[in-house]
């Protein structure tokens, strides 16, 4: 009885309803792209909406409650904020440095209420980490799949090209797949690997720990070495002819890091809204030795990774020999398929 109780209080839909189900036929991962796209057109309003459209559809969605709280963060409503940010860390949010240094919670971090949330998170997370013991990690091999699909007509042995395609923060091969359905005539093979760190529900990251720590830098160096084994593998497989590296976002960052690292290995790579991560490629790798092109594509209206950062990789990389070209997307942060797709052209990988 107590059950049921609570169940009409809660609004249970009606069982014999055959619309009660609806909800289920929704994509929360494409709830989730509109929110994003709202939220990198600075739409603060639209973009809490949609968060909230998908998180009645998936409600434990740890990451999508935290975007909520920045949200509310950046419109300088402050209780909302707060709300959110404590609901996003009771879900399982762990980014306790993110949250302390957003700048998307700027207009209401000096509030009492948001500060003194903060504080008590900070105090959590120090006690449950003295308890806990520190943290480590070790390598180890592990096994990972991708994604792959062919071009129309495809007929080993004949040799064609063949892409790799990294996915950026949050997102999948399931995910980043629907890519090739928006390409025009696609002429290789593309695959699309898993990154290796779960973040959420089909959703993983590349990196481990925080940016600029030494936990970061390994793990791209591991991705590295991981994103070289599988072309590798593929060849092994499958009758490739020139070889490209395509990436998105942090997926960008490692397509310059795996790029410069191997350049005799690939003909072009496309880093789309990425970083160059300097320090860690080192200076005996940023001469341009070999005639591996570099097609960089990014928006100046991108809020998720600044457009300062192509740029400067256009400049350091230019200024030493690489064979380089910025493209200019429109957009918030995402692919844009109409530029991917006239580099593809452009190099000789789709179109007519």
């Amino acid at each position: 009885m107590i059950f049921l109780a609570a169940a009409v209080l809660l609004g249970t839909l009606d069982p014999m309803d055959i619309h009660s189900g609806d909800f289920l036929d929704l994509s929360p991962r494409e709830a989730l792209t509109s929110a994003n796209e709202e939220y990198g057109q600075q739409n603060w309003l639209a973009a809490a909406s949609e968060y909230l459209d998908a998180l009645e559809i998936d409600p434990g969605n740890s990451t999508a409650i935290y975007n909520l709280a920045c949200c509310y963060g950046l419109m300088g409503e402050e209780e909302l904020a707060t709300l959110y940010l404590k609901r996003s860390f009771a879900a399982g949010f762990d980014n306790l440095a993110l949250a302390n240094a957003d700048t998307d919670f700027d207009p209401v971090r000096e509030s009492t209420l948001f500060s003194s949330v903060i504080d008590s998170l900070n105090t959590a997370f120090t006690d449950r980490s003295e308890r806990l013991g520190e943290v480590h990690w070790f390598d180890a091999e592990q096994s990972f799949f991708y994604r792959i699909n062919f071009p129309e007509g495809f007929n080993p042995p004949e040799e064609v090209p063949l892409v790799i395609g990294l996915h950026g923060l949050g997102s999948s091969p399931d995910n980043f797949m629907r890519i090739w359905e928006l390409i025009d005539n696609p002429g290789f093979i593309f695959v699309v690997p898993q990154a290796p760190y779960s973040i959420g529900d089909d959703s993983y990251s590349w990196f481990r720990g925080e940016h600029g720590t030494e936990d970061w830098g390994h793990s791209l160096v591991l991705d590295g070495e991981y994103v070289l084994a599988l072309v590798e593998q593929i060849k092994l497989e499958y009758p490739v002819s020139d070889v490209y590296l395509f990436g998105f976002s942090q997926g960008g960052c490692l397509t310059l890091y795996t790029g410069l690292l191997e350049p005799d290995l690939f003909k072009a790579i496309i880093p789309a809204a990425g970083w160059l991560e300097e320090e860690l490629i080192g200076t005996n790798r940023l001469s341009g030795t070999t005639s591996m092109q570099i097609e960089l594509m990014h928006s100046p209206d991108d809020m998720g990774v600044s457009f300062d950062n192509s740029e400067k990789a256009l400049s350091l990389l230019s200024e030493n020999g690489w064979d380089i070209e910025l493209h200019l997307a429109t957009g918030p942060h995402r692919v844009d398929m109409d530029i991917l797709n006239e580099i593809l052209s452009q190099l000789g990988l789709a179109g007519n």
